[in-house]
């Protein structure tokens, strides 16, 4: 039984836990753990500790974790600790961590530094130490002159009364420097699973300890799990480049085994993919080391490891590093002069908390951030607010850097407009200025919102016919044949197509949709992967996508004298052509060979301050159309910087159009509009205008809170 002053300074001892890998203690020496491979043995060991706690890379003076040699007890006067390396090392340095509870262990009145030198026990020359006197619960740190050998000790001389005791014992190459280069510093995140052990925690897979046993007991398991598969997540809370992962395999040989396989995977803004050209070492799965896995580096907020487990068991992790780059800025030079690029986060990412926006502006001397906001109680607007939230001055290459606290911006989709201008803050003398919207997902931030309201006054005395908030996963397929929405123009056999973009279909290689946070339809247009074939033959490099409520064969929703609406935050960039539209259904499903449409809204990215409505009879007798667009349309905001509702309704003697329940435009009713009509969700690009999306990385989206039909 150890002395009362033992419980008592445990009691009062700070519990300093810390990766041995690149942490930095109270003192601020950096700590590195080379040692870890390394095989350690005591001349005495107290029952309750282990010596080769002492090389495995866990740091704490206190019983959380209880993790340290000692010699309590031992009736030597003096203890030596051994590092075996097992094959020549050359050695100038070593750090030792002193374990001292103020009771039955203190630090020794002296400590020295050995190795063999291949027939005895050598002192090591020239030994200087810091502090000069031994002091607990503190690096002692120790350079001596080089010297080659496959083992090293420390040997105590223990103080009259009392043991010494270590919770650490690191080797160095020289006096200021580890052995090589110290590694990266593991990325931070939050760690969750898609299955945990009651007794167990997924969190524990991120916290700097590494433990193969129970003191500490620190490790996430799928024990029990009824899956096939198992994940273990890490959640960055901003986008950062990364291309290694270091999965510490737990194995009690028992329940919880080495997994026979476990892949890399990493989020792409939609779904999870697999990371490229993995490399793994060792080969096959190993418990209880290390195992190393290198990828093609992936810019990426969240990545998972998923562990297929041997038959018959469960797979375990007592830690998972991920190493990478969260500073994703480049060089200047490549970005276009009077134009601002966000170089970080990338288009398109999920952020959550506060999210630092870098980006080049060359030539320009005042940037503003904005993005909507919903009411508050200085902004009590029910529509919310147009918050311009922080503002830079670019440094003479043009990079800058502003905080984004999204935490305190709506849930979801949200837009980050960054304008510039090349005059300096309160001058209004510039020659030159520029719109970038940054698209980004919100995984956190404040419900606004979000779902199907109530109906409209427009739709009094209807009912409900259809309606989908993307609350689960979507029903989609080239002709809608077995599904819900048909992901081509439905007038033709295998759908037709137009515009500039090739209307990927759902569940292929292009896939464009995307259900995020099971309650937003993304429809993405990007540049085609190299080898894309146009099934049209018109050699489109783009893909964008469209979901259309009738299918190729004529069936499907569609309304007579109905209400039509949706919600939806369209993308900026130049040749973008997002739109909610109608057209007749008789076309398909009788043959008509006229066509009705009715445009609710069609937009143009490269001026997200418009919007358009249109009619058209094709084919019609008489053939008209009719094109009606305004930058007024909009009460607030743009198409590209918030949300709007668009609506249409049609009756027998008008076609009303409306934004946010405002009518914007009316015309009579033509003949073949007064069918059944079926609406087509779509973002295409083209529409008469040259495509340009490169300063958005060739990537922008379409988000639909919900649409629905009145009747």
């Amino acid at each position: 039984m150890r002395s009362k002053g033992f419980w008592a300074k445990k009691m009062l001892l700070p519990a300093v836990i810390v990766s041995v890998f690149t942490a930095i203690l109270f003192s601020g020496y950096p700590i590195y753990a080379f040692d870890t491979t390394a095989t350690v043995t005591a001349s005495y060991t107290y029952f309750m500790d282990q010596a080769d706690d002492v090389n495995d890379g866990v740091l704490s003076y206190d019983d959380t974790p209880h993790n340290r040699w000692t010699a309590y007890e031992s009736p030597n006067a003096t203890d030596w600790v051994q590092t075996d390396f097992g094959s020549m090392m050359t050695r100038s340095s070593t750090d030792i961590y002193l374990y001292d509870d103020g009771g039955g262990v203190k630090v020794p009145s002296s400590y020295n530094v050995q190795y063999w030198n291949g027939t005895a026990w050598t002192n090591a020359a020239g030994q200087s130490k810091t502090p000069a006197a031994p002091a607990g619960n503190q690096l002692n740190k120790v350079t001596f002159t080089p010297v080659s050998a496959s083992k090293f000790r420390v040997v105590f001389t223990h103080q009259s009364g009392s043991k010494s005791g270590v919770t650490e014992i690191s080797y160095g190459s020289d006096s200021s420097v580890p052995p090589t280069d110290p590694p990266a510093s593991a990325l931070a995140g939050t760690a969750s699973a898609s299955y945990t052990f009651a007794s167990d925690s997924a969190a524990q897979a991120n916290d700097g300890i590494i433990s193969y046993n129970d003191s500490p007991r620190n490790r996430w398991t799928s024990y029990q799990s009824p899956n096939a598969t198992d994940w273990l997540q890490t959640d960055l809370n901003a986008s950062a480049s990364v291309s290694k992962a270091e999965i510490y395999l737990y194995d009690d040989g028992g329940g919880v085994k080495a997994p026979s396989s476990y892949n890399v995977q990493y989020w792409n803004g939609s779904s999870w993919t697999n990371a490229s050209n993995q490399s793994k070492s060792p080969a096959a799965p190993t418990g209880s080391q290390m195992n190393t896995v290198t990828f093609t580096p992936v810019t990426t907020s969240k990545l998972r490891i998923v562990f297929t487990p041997q038959a018959g068991a469960s797979s375990g992790v007592t830690e998972i590093k991920y190493y990478g780059s969260t500073d994703t800025t480049t060089p200047p030079g490549n970005y276009p002069e009077y134009q601002l690029s966000v170089v970080s986060p990338s288009y398109g990412a999920s952020i959550n908390g506060t999210v630092t926006i870098k980006f080049y502006a060359p030539g320009m001397q005042n940037v503003w951030a904005r993005s909507w906001h919903q009411p508050d109680t200085a902004n009590p607007n029910p529509n919310g607010y147009d918050s311009w939230f922080a503002r830079v001055t670019p440094d003479a290459d043009g990079y800058g850097e502003v905080t984004f606290p999204a935490n305190q911006f709506p849930h979801g989709p949200v837009t980050v407009v960054l304008s510039s201008w090349d005059s300096p803050e309160g001058n209004p003398n510039y020659t030159r200025s520029d719109n970038c919207y940054l698209q980004l997902y919100n995984e956190g931030g404040v419900t606004w919102k979000q779902g199907i309201p109530s109906a409209p006054s427009q739709a009094s005395g209807m009912s409900v016919l259809f309606q989908d908030d993307f609350t689960g996963p979507l029903s989609a397929s080239r002709t809608g044949a077995g599904a819900t929405y048909a992901t081509a123009k439905p007038d033709a056999p295998n759908g037709t197509e137009f515009g500039e973009a090739i209307f990927a279909d759902y569940g292929s290689a292009n896939n464009p949709f995307a259900i995020l946070g099971n309650q937003y339809l993304r429809i993405r247009a990007s540049k085609a992967p190299a080898g894309t074939v146009d099934p049209m033959g018109w050699n489109r490099t783009y893909t964008g996508g469209l979901l259309s409520s009738v299918r190729t064969d004529g069936t499907g929703v569609a309304a007579t004298y109905g209400y039509f609406e949706a919600r939806i935050l369209m993308p900026a960039g130049k040749g973008t052509w997002p739109a909610f539209w109608l057209m007749s259904q008789n076309s398909i499903s009788q043959g008509v060979p006229s066509t009705a449409e009715i445009d609710t809204v069609e937009a143009y990215g490269q001026d997200p301050s418009g919007a358009c409505q249109a009619k058209h009879w094709w084919s019609g007798n008489p053939e008209m159309h009719d094109t009606h667009c305004s930058s007024s349309n909009f009460a607030f905001g743009d198409n590209a910087s918030i949300w709007h509702i668009y609506g249409t309704k049609i009756t027998p003697t008008d076609t009303i159009y409306y934004i946010d329940n405002v009518e914007v435009w009316r015309h009579s009713t033509f003949e073949q509009a007064k069918t059944p009509m079926y609406f087509m969700l779509n973002l295409a690009l083209g529409g008469g205008w040259p495509i340009d999306l490169s300063r958005y990385n060739n990537q922008v989206d379409m988000f639909v809170d919900y649409v629905r039909v009145f009747q």
